[in-house]
């Protein structure tokens, strides 16, 4: 039979250990925001916390792991190799406590809490309104959205949906959904278009009056050839700045119909080549498959493919 002073050291000790996990937890958890934000004082401004109070968690992390996490200079900070297995560790540790809040979402019925996603920022428009409508009928759910024309990291980002113009690559860490087909088009300035002779097809176009898409500058996808390009005129890693180098005479551009029929409709733009038969873009819903989805990504998905059958948006068109 154990002794009451033997009872109590027992309860002590659980009681240690448990304080020392608690606050493992916490200081990981801090670990994550600094990392994330890339630096001290940006991870201050995004949550609040004074720069010096992170700074003294994480060098409490670090004593209590015996490890070292970061490799600090003045300005910046890397990660070690041991610091990223940390962080990846941490991560998962982060995505089950959103597992459990996901849980607790579902069975109290409508969904809840902060729902982080990607769209690319050409979209922006067509997404806030989607937005305003969906928190209307949930207002318990708020947004943090990413502004990303490429394909985002979902793990690291620790994002609950992105929507991407890109084709996902093959892996099992993602779970694709096609939501639309985007028309694509060819379009100029009215001014542009006279200057070079009202060109009916690309051939007659040079690089030097074309606009590209990231760098190296993607292929203009099209139905009958494809057109690579080589030195263009311009090149942007978003469509909105590809938009505007368009509508600024820059070039001739490759873009949605859906983001430049305003254009189109006033005269500021105009279809070019019009016996090219631009190939549509597909819009996907990804999501990431180790945590499974939550319950208000699964229904802003339900929203958008509501929205897309019931409403006509120019140039997109539900899968």
């Amino acid at each position: 039979m154990n002794s009451p002073a033997h009872d109590n050291t027992v309860s002590q000790r659980q009681q240690t250990q448990a304080t020392t996990q608690a606050n493992l937890l916490g200081e990981l958890y801090w670990f994550i925001r600094v990392v994330e934000a890339g630096s001290f004082s940006a991870a201050a401004e995004q949550t609040g916390i004074a720069k010096s109070s992170l700074s003294r968690r994480i060098i409490q992390l670090e004593k209590r792991l015996e490890l070292q996490l970061l490799n600090r200079n003045t300005r910046s900070f890397s990660m070690t190799s041991l610091g990223e297995q940390v962080y990846r560790h941490a991560l998962e540790m982060l995505a089950a406590a959103e597992a459990v809040e996901a849980c607790a979402q579902q069975a109290n019925g409508a969904p809840s809490g902060l729902l982080r996603l990607s769209a690319p920022d050409i979209l922006s428009e067509w997404l806030m309104q989607l937005l305003h409508d969906f928190q209307t009928q949930y207002p318990r759910v708020s947004f943090s959205l990413l502004p990303q024309d490429a394909q985002v990291e979902l793990a690291s980002q620790r994002l609950d949906l992105s929507l991407s113009l890109e084709a996902p690559d093959n892996s099992s860490d993602i779970v694709s959904r096609e939501l639309a087909s985007l028309q694509k088009v060819i379009v100029a300035t009215p001014a542009l278009i006279e200057a070079l002779g009202n060109p009916q097809t690309l051939e007659q176009v040079p690089d030097k009056n074309l606009l590209a898409l990231g760098t190296p500058p993607r292929t203009w996808s099209l139905h009958n050839q494809d057109r690579r390009l080589q030195t263009p005129a311009f090149t942007a890693q978003n469509l909105h700045l590809l938009r505007e180098a368009t509508k600024a005479g820059i070039g001739i551009a490759y873009l949605p119909l859906c983001c430049c029929h305003e254009d189109l409709a006033s005269g500021t733009l105009r279809l070019a080549c019009p016996q090219e038969q631009p190939q549509p873009l597909t819009l996907y819903a990804l999501t990431p498959a180790a945590r499974g989805i939550t319950q208000a990504a699964r229904q802003l998905i339900q929203h958008l493919r509501s929205s897309l059958q019931n409403r006509q948006n120019e140039g997109i068109t539900p899968l």
